[in-house]
């Protein structure tokens, strides 16, 4: 099902030249339509993309996640007993 979209003039005269240039490089011709729509696959299924697109780091880029991954040592073997005390002090 076909719909329409709107896209920037510079968009439009960019894919319209890498079009003509896969015509006459490759001798092959692809509709703008299939063109557009493959170039919206391939950026969904681009991790970085969608990554850039919301504007977050990934998972691994995450400095939370990285202090996850490699604790810093306190000296306490396990940090869930007295958890508390050593966050916010006292006894």
């Amino acid at each position: 099902m076909a719909e329409t979209v709107k896209i920037g003039e510079e968009q439009k005269k960019r894919l319209e030249r890498l079009l003509a240039r896969l015509l006459i490089e490759r001798d092959k011709k692809i509709s703008f339509q299939e063109a557009l729509s493959r170039a919206v696959d391939h950026a969904l299924d681009d991790e970085g993309f969608v990554q850039k697109l919301a504007g977050t780091p990934s998972l691994e880029q995450d400095y939370a996640w990285q202090m996850l991954e490699r604790p810093r040592r306190t000296g306490i073997k396990d940090l869930s007993e007295g958890i508390d005390r050593w966050l916010y002090g006292g006894t």
